[in-house]
């Protein structure tokens, strides 16, 4: 009877670590520790300048291939380098003289050959080529020679202000019109000078510039503009059919 006893004790007490062992052995492995997470996407800097190339506004050829077509010389350029994010131009290009019909025996020049982008300069060409030569062919019997303009983009603020919104210039939207030199020899200066035929020939070319741009200003709207004349196509508000025209 002892013995039958020893031998179930036995058995109740292996029991256990039988069990216990085959678990042991049925458990899968532990995976391996996880490595730490890489950033998902390199910060700007971090780039390569293959990467940072690649990631350059793309070019609107349908634009370019318009300015062709009218007649109004280009050509594509980059744009510096600018410490200013929101200084950027889509499709930067350097307008040459714009070509006069019929059949482009004339042009009009632009001796700074002011940088803009593609969609201004194609606004700025057509409104030199379409309303400011024929105006001034019909009121002073004389062909527009060349326009002088400034740079065209400029990455600053409004009015060179210090602080404040970003100017139009600065993506290429603006060009600033100093006078036109007409065939005869004669300057018409966007600053009043005396001359009130002069004058009311630099009047119309304004007034008739708001049909063209979102914002015309020049002499008398503020002192920052009593030389020349700026035109830009700045959207103001939620649609392009709001004007600004001082």
């Amino acid at each position: 009877m002892r013995i039958r006893a020893f031998f179930i004790i036995t058995a109740l007490l292996a029991f256990p670590l039988q069990v216990s062992s085959a678990s042991t052995a049925a458990s899968p492995p532990l995976p391996p520790p996880r490595p730490a997470e890489a950033p998902s996407h390199p910060a700007p800097n971090d780039l390569a300048p293959a990467e940072q190339t690649k990631r350059a506004p793309a070019i609107d050829q349908a634009c370019l291939d318009r300015l062709g077509a009218a007649g109004i010389e280009f050509e594509v350029v980059t744009l510096p380098p600018s410490v200013n994010p929101e200084c950027a131009i889509a499709t930067p290009v350097r307008l040459k003289p714009v070509k006069l019909p019929p059949r482009w025996r004339t042009a009009i020049r632009l001796p700074e050959e002011p940088m803009l982008s593609c969609q201004f300069g194609e606004r700025f060409g057509h409104w030199l080529r379409d309303l400011v030569a024929p105006l001034i062919a019909g009121e002073l019997a004389v062909e527009l020679k060349s326009v002088h303009t400034g740079p065209g983009y400029e990455c600053r603020n409004r009015n060179r202000a210090e602080t404040g919104k970003i100017s139009a210039h600065a993506s290429g939207l603006a060009v600033d019109v100093t006078s036109f030199e007409l065939a005869n020899g004669e300057t018409l200066a966007i600053k009043p000078n005396g001359d009130e035929h002069l004058r009311g020939t630099v009047d119309a070319i304004r007034v008739a510039a708001c049909g063209w741009f979102t914002t015309v200003l020049g002499p008398g709207s503020d002192a920052a503009h009593a030389e020349h004349l700026h035109v830009d196509i700045l959207q103001h508000g939620s649609s392009d059919r709001y004007r600004i025209c001082q």
